[in-house]
């Protein structure tokens, strides 16, 4: 079975085009922490003047990267779902200020149907499954 365009990891922590739900959007930072906790926590844990801080070191750097640009590009995707111009992610930069963008990231809702930017964000991963309610009638019961 093909995949359609926007699909799979690659487009989700790498890719500026298409949209991002806010449920998809939580997940992916999620998952970033989870890689970063890995070296920090090694950092945590290793003895002072140790190859095994060192070590760590290299691993905080060596993620950050990657993490980086994929919370920028994620970030751009979530405010384009929100009808909001991508530019905005400039002010995650911004220290004081961005703390309250990532809530704006966050918890502002979709733009219901298409946009400039795609259709709205296929969620088939975490959706519930449709239910019947009746001989040939389906209720969606979507997020």
């Amino acid at each position: 079975m093909a995949r359609r365009p926007g699909s799979g990891m690659r487009w989700l922590l790498f890719s500026v085009s298409g949209r991002l739900s806010r449920r998809c959007y939580a997940w992916a930072l999620l998952f970033w922490m989870a890689v970063l906790a890995v070296p920090v926590s090694a950092a945590v844990n290793a003895a002072p003047d140790s190859s095994a801080l060192t070590m760590a070191g290299f691993g905080i750097i060596f993620s950050f990267g990657p993490m980086a640009w994929s919370l920028a590009v994620m970030s751009i995707k979530r405010l384009h779902d929100a009808g909001l111009p991508g530019i905005l992610v400039c002010v995650l930069v911004i220290p004081g200020a961005s703390f309250f963008m990532l809530l704006v990231i966050m918890l502002w809702p979709s733009v219901k149907g298409p946009n400039k930017h795609g259709p709205a964000p296929d969620m088939l991963i975490f959706s519930r499954p449709a239910q019947s309610t009746g001989p040939g009638q389906i209720a969606n019961h979507e997020a």
